[in-house]
């Protein structure tokens, strides 16, 4: 049975209700009140696992609107079937250990982390189009954090929208040297496909995408370290384009 097929069947029972109610059949009335609750229930888990549902119907829309999944009356049965229905423990662990720790060679900003962890843990929970979108902001706070610690970028642009000043395609051309065809060209802009809804899927998979990610990560940071600590006490000096002077 559909949501919409639900949904109609549980406005079916609760008109029948009133009408018992105010007919003064307490008997018919209690059944069908049972009834209702009964479908009720069933409806609110099945919007668990709902993104959307396609009614013309006023009422079907009322009782959508009007349903509350936070009435259900036991999550610990309703949860473990929807997480198990389409994902193991088995399965969840192994997707776990195939996306490999970042290995960086000295300190990385919080945020990076944080990223880190929600991509690996977005991967192993199939949700694949944000492994895209964390993997390609992965990048962007790396880009950015190694450019301010090499003073290439001012410590303004991890706070500040800066990208008409600083634009993402010069940050990732300062940093990424040689390897930014490989880089910024490819992969990057790979990502920036899936993000902005174009195809549904980029060249790699979730996982490719994401390992590489990595990889470039750490490349870009073993390959700054060294300026990255020389220059952790010179700060930011903005460069001023000189100009010619008037014979």
């Amino acid at each position: 049975m559909s949501i919409e097929e639900m949904a109609r069947e549980l406005v079916s029972h609760r008109e029948k209700s009133t009408r018992l109610l105010e007919s003064g059949d307490l008997d018919g009335w209690s059944d069908s009140f049972l009834a209702q609750l009964r479908v009720a229930e069933r409806l609110r888990k099945l919007l668990l696992n709902c993104s959307h549902v396609v009614s013309d119907d006023p009422a079907v829309k009322k009782v959508l609107r009007d349903i509350d999944p936070n009435e259900i009356s036991d999550f610990s049965e309703a949860v473990p079937d929807l997480l198990y229905s389409w994902l193991s423990p088995e399965e969840y662990c192994a997707r776990l250990i195939e996306v490999r720790a970042l290995v960086a060679p000295l300190k990385i900003p919080p945020d990076l982390v944080h990223f880190l962890d929600e991509a690996r843990q977005c991967y192993a929970l199939c949700q694949f189009a944000a492994v895209y979108s964390l993997a390609r902001t992965i990048l962007e706070v790396a880009v950015n954090d190694i450019g301010v610690g090499i003073r290439l970028l001012p410590p303004e642009v991890l706070k500040q929208n800066l990208s008409r000043k600083y634009p993402i395609s010069k940050r990732f051309e300062g940093i990424t040297g040689d390897h930014h065809k490989q880089i910024y060209k490819d992969h990057y802009s790979d990502l920036c496909t899936v993000v902005h809804g174009r195809p549904t899927s980029a060249s790699f998979g979730p996982l490719q995408s994401l390992v590489k990610t990595i990889g470039f990560v750490e490349y870009l940071y073993d390959k700054h370290k060294g300026k990255i600590e020389s220059h952790k006490t010179i700060p930011f000096q903005k460069t001023v384009p000189s100009r010619k002077r008037r014979r």
